[in-house]
């Protein structure tokens, strides 16, 4: 009750709101889906599910902020295709985990990719998130692109791996905590 009017806000911008990544991801997965039989309606559905990932915890964020959930989910992703995170959780999302352990591990990869941009903004608080994630991108750019340089190296692998992404998620901790 609290935040189904924000979820259904953010829901009808969607399209808008997903950056390249996250597009490309969402395409792939559709694809995909058509390509094993599945029913366009359903595909649709489930494409739709995985392109709303996260909008709970923002909407959750935004009301406790007080702040816009269309400008928190704007600044969410522009932090991630900023920093590569977007590519991270969406590789995270495609491993297949070789045993029950790495599946914990990949499970927590893709909430970590999630949840360390969402502590980041509510770390800011009230303050416009547009503007206090430009300000920080300039004010750690040595830093930003250090990391930056780590997701580009991981991204030319021909398959990630779970110890890859684990130590991307670590480093991105790291520098978000900034």
């Amino acid at each position: 009750k609290r935040i189904g009017k924000g979820v259904t806000k953010l829901e009808g911008q969607a399209s808008d709101l997903l950056l390249a990544e996250a597009r490309a991801e969402s395409t792939r997965m559709a694809e995909s889906l058509a390509v094993a039989g599945a029913p366009s309606s359903l595909a649709t559905r489930v494409v739709r599910l995985h392109e709303m990932d996260g909008a709970i915890g923002l909407v959750d964020l935004s009301d406790k902020s007080k702040t816009d959930e269309t400008n928190l989910t704007r600044a969410y992703t522009r932090l991630g295709e900023a920093l590569g995170l977007d590519w991270a959780q969406a590789a995270s999302a495609r491993l297949v985990p070789a045993d029950p352990w790495e599946r914990l591990l990949v499970a927590g990869l893709a909430r970590d990719f999630e949840q360390m941009r969402l502590d980041f903004l509510a770390r800011e608080g009230k303050r416009d998130p547009d503007a206090a994630v430009d300000a920080w991108l300039a004010e750690n750019e040595a830093s930003v692109a250090r990391f930056v340089a780590v997701v580009s190296r991981a991204r030319q692998a021909a398959a990630p791996s779970a110890a890859m992404l684990a130590q991307v998620a670590s480093q991105a901790r790291m520098l978000l905590g900034r």
